[in-house]
């Protein structure tokens, strides 16, 4: 027999793909079948590092209707202004693009006008989803037949919102093969981006299983799943990490200076992030601190702009770039997917650091496995009516932080190195019960998932 696993784009690549969960299926005796819209150098790499080999079928294209689109659309509008009110957070409705032009300007007015009035009542957002339920069903003609001739015994979505991976899951759905999907990120649940409506989820903690209970009442609870997340299995492969010396030369880092990663944001999350960037070189410059502290840059991997280049180039002596090692073939951030060695790198970077200093990000979780601190930017580089970190960090998913003291945080351009030595000082992370809320501390995450695709 053989399981589906739908990887609708590059992210799914790293937590799903490179974890142990396809040689673990095929040592119980599965045929692997990876069903995707990837570059197919991403799924030899794959087959590389575990030394297996499956079969893979590019994702049938899937054009959706304007009527869908419409449903689609209307949905998550209306769960977001419902889930804004329900939990008493305006920054849910930041979830909602309103930047649209000309006919899609007009659209989008529709659309809110339906979410607006179906956010009233939550059996209205019920009925919205079972018409557009309903309305998939004209679209997956091709994906049953695909069905049928392979016959998989269970299919696997490795990300929750992607629209590439609704009608195969929805095919699945009508032709009673189980489907079990994967809630990608802490922070999608309150988003209202459930497009991929599986049998079964799969969560990374107690936490997560709750808001999918708060923000998705209708789905039974016993078909949502803690199984964890592997994106922190790697980190327990001593195999992976190198000597700190070998990493400081093989990066052009002084092994003598204490280094302090600053991670960047997508350019939609943290647009201000060379400022902030440029804020903390020239606190060490201007400090003299040049001789003792580093600056390790990884800027995210989705971000191929060249906006921090101005600040690498007038601080070459105190940033040291160290790039993720993606992919960059492509202009589209869905198809860009990580090499193996960049989970090295990662690994790597997170457990020789000092410290990491960003906007609200999920590396805080990766410095606190291996016990090392972490900070947070909170001031604002200048006025946006659009972007504040005051609107960040009310962001839904930060509400799980058990005391707020969880992190660092750097409120002013004069913190930096109070804060950097602080951290120094203690030399350990103040975050690891925060990672423990987030995700379960478990020795095989992906067996957990293995047996939820099984059973």
């Amino acid at each position: 027999m053989s399981v589906l696993i739908v990887v609708p784009d590059g992210t799914g690549i790293r937590n799903y793909l490179f974890s142990d969960i396809i040689p673990t299926l095929i040592k119980e005796g599965k045929e692997i079948i990876v069903y995707h819209c990837l570059d197919e150098k991403s799924l030899d790499e794959v087959k590389k590092i575990h030394e297996v080999e499956f079969k893979s079928q590019n994702m049938i294209p899937y054009k959706e209707s304007i009527n869908q689109k419409l449903l689609r659309e209307s949905i998550a509008f209306a769960r977001l202004n419902y889930n804004s009110k329900l939990v008493e957070n305006e920054t849910i409705l930041f979830n909602w693009n309103t930047k649209k032009i000309g006919l899609q300007k007009l659209f989008y007015k529709f659309t809110e006008k339906i979410g607006k009035y179906a956010s009233k009542k939550y059996n209205r957002i019920l009925s919205l989803e079972k018409k557009y339920q309903k309305s998939l069903q004209y679209s997956i003609k091709k994906e049953i037949q695909y069905l049928n001739r392979i016959r998989p015994e269970s299919v696997f979505c490795t990300h929750q919102r992607s629209i590439r991976a609704i009608p195969i899951i929805t095919a699945a759905n009508q032709l009673n093969i189980k489907t079990i999907g994967a809630i990608y990120s802490w922070d999608n649940i309150p988003k209202a981006r459930l497009a991929v409506r599986t049998k079964k989820f799969i969560v990374w903690s107690d936490y997560m299983k709750d808001e999918m209970r708060i923000f998705y009442p209708e789905i039974d609870q016993e078909k949502i799943i803690v199984t964890g997340t592997p994106q922190f299995d790697f980190y327990k492969k001593q195999q992976i990490l190198i000597h700190k010396a070998d990493f400081c030369k093989k990066y052009n880092l002084n092994i003598n200076k204490k280094i302090i990663c600053f991670s960047g944001d997508d350019e939609l999350t943290s647009p201000y992030d060379p400022i902030y960037l440029e804020h903390l070189s020239e606190e060490i410059k201007k400090n003299n601190k040049e001789e003792s502290i580093q600056i390790l840059f990884r800027r995210s991997p989705v971000d191929i702009s060249n906006r921090y280049n101005y600040v690498l180039e007038k601080f070459k002596e105190i940033i040291v770039p160290v790039a993720p090692l993606w992919s960059n073939e492509s202009d589209n951030w869905s198809t860009l997917f990580p090499y193996y060695r960049d989970v090295e790198l990662l690994a790597n970077i997170c457990f020789h650091s000092d410290l990491v200093i960003n906007i609200g990000s999920t590396m805080a979780h990766d410095f606190a496995f291996y016990n090392n601190p972490a900070a947070y930017l909170n001031y604002d580089t200048c006025y946006d009516k659009n972007w504040s970190v005051d609107t960040i960090y009310k962001f839904q998913h930060f509400r799980s932080m058990p005391t707020n003291q969880e992190v660092y945080w750097i409120n002013s351009k004069n913190n930096f190195l109070s804060t950097i030595n602080k951290a120094i000082d203690n030399k350990h992370s103040l975050g690891k019960d925060w990672l423990k809320i987030i995700n379960i501390e478990n020795e095989n995450i992906s067996l957990n998932i293995v047996n939820e695709i099984l059973n």
